[in-house]
């Protein structure tokens, strides 16, 4: 079998606050300091390429999953230990949740928020059983998780829906949520 890794999803913008960037390099040394791979959308900017140098530097290894469309304009991290090639932007993502035994979420823009709310909703479906925790720097999610409580509230989400992710400021404790036993509720 083969080893689970911890998926990232992140901006691969470079072009965003860059207080975020030491949040995002402490992730990825923090995933290879405990052993995990690190799983992620492979790119050579943003916060996505900080979170594979962290792992690279902490000499983990960092697996990156693109589609080929991706490959052809060269958007790839070239230090990256593994590269998949994929045909879609969906398989990349079915792809990095077989990979993974739990996902943390970045501060990023539509595709980060795309990933993420997939691999929430797979989890609801039972589709995905590894934790899924957003990681809150500098309050960047404050605002989807207000509109998430208020979702909430206006019964648009089952009961027990917000069990689905776990919250936290700090990179630390990102790691420690995404690795401690799920407790769903269904």
């Amino acid at each position: 079998m083969e080893r689970k890794g911890i998926a990232v999803y992140c901006a691969s913008s470079a072009d965003i606050d860059k207080t975020y960037f030491a949040t995002a390099r402490e992730i990825g040394r923090g995933i290879a300091l405990r052993g995990y791979d690190v799983v992620c959308g492979g790119g050579c900017m943003g916060l996505m390429a900080a979170v594979i140098d962290g792992a690279l530097e902490a000499g983990g290894n960092a697996i990156g999953v693109l589609p080929r469309f991706m490959m052809e304009r060269n958007w790839n991290h070239q230090g990256l230990s593994r590269t998949i090639v994929t045909k879609s932007m969906h398989e990349r993502k079915e792809c990095m949740a077989s990979l993974s035994c739990a996902a943390i979420a970045l501060p990023g823009g539509v595709g980060t928020l795309d990933e993420l709310f997939e691999i929430i909703t797979w989890r609801q479906l039972g589709l995905y059983d590894g934790n899924v925790v957003i990681l809150d720097d500098h309050g960047f999610y404050s605002p989807l998780l207000n509109h998430l409580q208020h979702t909430d509230e206006q019964h648009f989400m089952r009961h027990g829906s917000r069990t689905l992710w776990k919250v936290t400021e700090t990179p630390e404790e990102a790691l420690d949520l995404a690795l401690t036993d799920n407790e769903l509720i269904n």
